[in-house]
C-alpha cells in the first residue's frame, strides 16, 4: 500500500474515532433521557435509535479499517521507543550533522532554510515531513549530506527545525523522496543558498 494511501485512511481513521468518541456520549445522553417519562420521550427514542445506529456504523467503520492503520497501543508504543532512543541518543547527538563538504556560513543557511519550511497542515508543532524530505533527498543529490545514520539524521531534523518529527518508521519510508520535480525545486533553492553563502565568505 502506498504511503499517501496510508496516511489518508489514517486521517479517516482518526477522524472516526474523534466522532465515535462524540456520538458514544450523545447515545448515553438521549438514553438517559429517554428513559424519563417526558412529552418528548418518544422523539428522544427516536433519536436514540438514530444516533445508535450511527456509533454502530462507525465502530464498523473502525474495524474495517483497523488492519490498515497503526493502532493507539501500537502508536503509543512508538513514541515511547522514540523517546526512549531520542534520550539515549542526546548526546552523540550534539556532534552529529549530516551535512559535508560545506563552511560554517553555508551549513548555518542550509539550517535557516530547513527551520523556516511550512509545518505539518493539521499539526503546526510538526514538521511536514513530505517537504522535509524533499530537501534531505536534495542536500543528498548535491553531496551536500550523508544520509546513511537515519536515526540520528531523524534528531537533528528535530533540532534544527524545532519541531516534532514523525516516528522512526514513517521518516525513514519518506526518505529518498521520490517527487522529481519537487526535489528538483529544492536543489535549486539549496544550491542558491550555498553559492550565495560561497561568494559572502570569499569577500571577508
Amino acid at each position: 500500500m502506498k504511503k499517501a494511501t496510508r496516511d489518508r485512511l489514517y486521517t479517516i481513521d482518526r477522524a472516526i474515532r474523534t466522532i465515535l468518541g462524540i456520538a458514544t456520549w450523545v447515545v448515553l445522553a438521549l438514553l438517559v433521557a429517554a428513559a424519563f417519562d417526558t412529552p418528548i420521550k418518544q422523539i428522544l427514542k427516536y433519536a436514540f435509535f438514530v444516533c445508535g445506529s450511527i456509533w454502530v456504523l462507525l465502530v464498523l467503520c473502525r474495524i474495517v479499517l483497523s488492519p490498515f492503520v497503526k493502532s493507539d497501543e501500537e502508536e503509543d508504543f512508538e513514541q515511547k521507543v522514540d523517546y526512549i532512543l531520542q534520550k539515549r541518543a542526546e548526546q552523540p547527538q550534539k556532534d552529529y550533522t549530516p551535512l559535508r563538504s560545506l563552511a560554517p556560513e553555508q551549513e548555518d543557511a542550509i539550517k535557516e532554510i530547513l527551520s523556516t519550511l511550512p509545518s505539518h497542515r493539521d499539526k503546526p508543532s510538526e514538521i511536514n515531513l513530505a517537504i522535509v524530505s524533499r530537501y534531505l533527498t536534495a542536500l543528498e543529490q548535491l553531496g551536500y549530506a550523508d544520509l546513511s545514520d537515519r536515526h540520528h539524521l531523524r534528531l537533528w531534523v528535530q533540532d534544527v527545525t524545532g519541531k516534532r518529527v514523525p516516528n522512526s518508521s514513517q521518516f525513514n519510508e519518506a526518505i529518498p523522496n521520490t517527487n522529481r520535480r519537487e526535489v528538483a525545486k529544492a536543489r535549486d533553492t539549496l544550491s542558491k543558498a550555498v553559492a550565495g553563502n560561497e561568494n559572502l565568505s570569499h569577500t571577508r
